[in-house]
């Protein structure tokens, strides 16, 4: 009889055994697709910001070019304007730079 129980006992520990390989293999196959879920999130979601960030670029890009439109139409009028100071202006910046260029 103590054949018999140490026999049903094994059989028992197999059994066990058996049980949490599948529950280990299960909860392992289960963190790898939760870690596979999240990179790709934090895939979608980096996407997104660098489609938000490009489109911010974009609006600046065009802000700034209309700016400096904006700058040259009134440069141009004012040397319209005031074409003998503006040549002044020029030769003065000129010179000032030839001085440091020249060092």
């Amino acid at each position: 009889m103590n054949a018999k129980a140490t026999d049903s006992d094994l059989a028992a520990m197999r059994d066990d055994l058996a049980a949490l390989k599948t529950d280990v293999t299960n909860l392992l196959s289960h963190l790898k697709d939760s870690a596979a879920s999240s990179a790709q999130s934090a895939a979608n979601g980096a996407q997104g910001l660098l489609g938000q960030v490009d489109e911010r670029a974009r609006e600046l890009y065009r802000s700034a070019s209309s700016e400096s439109d904006k700058a040259v139409r009134a440069a141009g009028q004012k040397i319209e304007e005031q074409p003998v100071t503006a040549v002044l202006i020029a030769l003065g910046i000129g010179y000032i730079g030839g001085r440091l260029l020249s060092r």
